[in-house]
């Protein structure tokens, strides 16, 4: 399953460098673009099936903050349309929380995150629609495990994991370089699994989970407008 999801990384990788390669040549304006967005939003978990799991695992959701920042390109087309390709980094706070055993055992992953990647995009007027891949590194991993009779901590190796978003933003322009950025986000963080079987854990190896982000974006842009 790992292997599957690297190798569709590289895909999405180099697909977007050809396509951003060949539009290069023919295109004849662009720009430096620059965004910083705060996104807000709501992260569900979902267990996955990759292996036999007991207890009928229940995801929750979680709340989700952070700021990015995506600095690169963008190619003009025509007139009123372009395309971007913008490295990001960024800043995340989320968490992924389940249960099991109808609520009895609850687990829940505190996740402080670093995160860098690509999001190439497509603009025409002042709509843009993009898809921002990368990976994410948690600073500070820490997981609350809760049963019946306390609640027990457990330190974490730090591993990067990776995600998948799609954006859509509209970008109110308050002078030819520079605008107010509103938008909304969907994707998939590919989460976490359990590298061991513990009895005392009610854990199973490679008991894995992710979680399916929504929410919305505000920000900064500074670029072309067309």
């Amino acid at each position: 399953m790992l292997y599957i999801k690297r190798n569709l990384l590289c895909i999405l990788y180099l697909s977007a460098f050809l396509s951003i390669s060949k539009i290069s040549f023919a295109a004849s304006e662009g720009g430096f673009e620059a965004i910083v967005n705060i996104p807000l939003g709501t992260a569900v978990t979902v267990v996955h099936k990759n292996v036999p799991v007991e207890g009928n695992p229940k995801g929750h959701a979680n709340f989700q903050c952070g700021i990015e920042t995506d600095i690169g390109y963008m190619f003009q087309l025509k007139e009123n349309m372009g395309i971007s390709l913008l490295g990001v980094f960024g800043y995340n706070y989320t968490s992924a929380s389940y249960s099991k055993y109808n609520g009895n055992i609850k687990y829940k992953f505190i996740e402080n995150d670093i995160y860098i990647g690509i999001l190439p995009k497509f603009n025409i007027d002042s709509f843009s629609i993009g898809i921002n891949f990368g990976f994410r590194f948690t600073l500070s991993p820490n997981i609350l495990f809760y049963n019946s009779k306390d609640t027990v901590e457990i330190k974490q190796d730090i591993y990067p994991r990776m995600y998948i978003r799609g954006t859509f933003d509209y970008s109110i322009f308050f002078r030819e370089d520079m605008a107010i950025n509103v938008g909304i986000y969907i994707g998939y963080d590919f989460g976490d699994y359990w590298d061991g079987t513990s009895k005392e854990l009610y854990v199973v190896k490679n008991e894995s989970f992710g979680n399916v982000e929504v929410g919305a974006q505000f920000g900064f842009r500074f670029g072309p407008k067309f």
